[in-house]
């Protein structure tokens, strides 16, 4: 790894967590739990995801120009559905801020959008069939960072909805076990060559490391039974980027 694979590092999870925040988001939305009040909140908080969209799609097109990679096809797949979703779901924003169209009309618009998202994750996973360790990272960044962003978001919102408070943590903990079982065996290989992958052990090792410190502290509020807190929130939020991070660099 060269400093030169972080912006494509860093533009590959701020669009797992923001796509991945939206679809729990747009499920949310969907199940008609939210109030107008609490709706129109969570909608003041987006303009984060978009900010996070539009930094990812800048880095991964400085990274694409300046590195000159060759597997531009995939990397242009990619990118295309980042900036799909992107467009979409900042027309499904507009629309829903000024209450154009009907209710119906815009929840097909979010449809739309989620559809768009669905469509990244199964394009990332395909394209990393191969490494299942890849697949099993890129799928723990985009469903469990990215419902716990969701989750950070509906605080932010202050929503009344206490079913989130309690399944949101558990399915990211879920995730997060599944992928630290995927993940010993390799640290085992790795830890077999340490003199060969001393790096790539390291970053796993700290990756696998985070996940599971993040996961704890997210489930923090539910064990202790209290509302969550949004600096808890964002900093397991912290822990769960510096994972992902640290996958990509593995």
């Amino acid at each position: 790894m060269t400093w030169g694979d972080w912006p494509l590092i860093l533009s590959s999870v701020l669009a797992q967590l923001t796509i991945g925040a939206f679809i729990v988001l747009g499920l949310l939305i969907f199940s008609g739990r939210l109030c107008f009040g609490q709706s129109d909140r969570l909608h003041r908080t987006m303009p984060v995801f978009w900010l996070m969209l539009f930094v990812a799609i800048v880095f991964r097109e400085a990274d694409f120009m300046l590195q000159s990679r060759d597997d531009s096809y995939s990397f242009t797949r990619e990118a295309m559905l980042i900036f799909v979703f992107f467009a979409m779901a900042l027309l499904y924003w507009f629309a829903e801020k000024a209450l154009f169209a009907s209710d119906a009309l815009r929840k097909a618009g979010l449809l739309l959008v989620m559809l768009c998202g669905l469509g990244y994750l199964g394009h990332g996973v395909w394209i990393r069939d191969e490494h299942w360790q890849e697949v099993v990272h890129f799928t723990a960044t985009t469903l469990c960072g990215g419902a716990l962003l969701a989750h950070a978001a509906l605080v932010k919102a202050e929503h009344k909805v206490a079913e989130v408070d309690r399944y949101l943590p558990k399915l990211g903990a879920g995730i997060a076990v599944i992928c630290f079982l995927v993940g010993v065996p390799q640290l085992a290989t790795l830890a077999g060559d340490v003199e060969q992958s001393a790096g790539l052990f390291v970053a796993q090792m700290l990756s696998l490391g985070l996940l599971l410190a993040s996961v704890g502290v997210w489930l923090m509020p539910m064990l202790t039974k209290s509302k969550p807190a949004l600096p808890v929130m964002t900093f397991a939020l912290v822990l769960v980027a510096g994972s992902a991070l640290g996958a990509g660099i593995g």
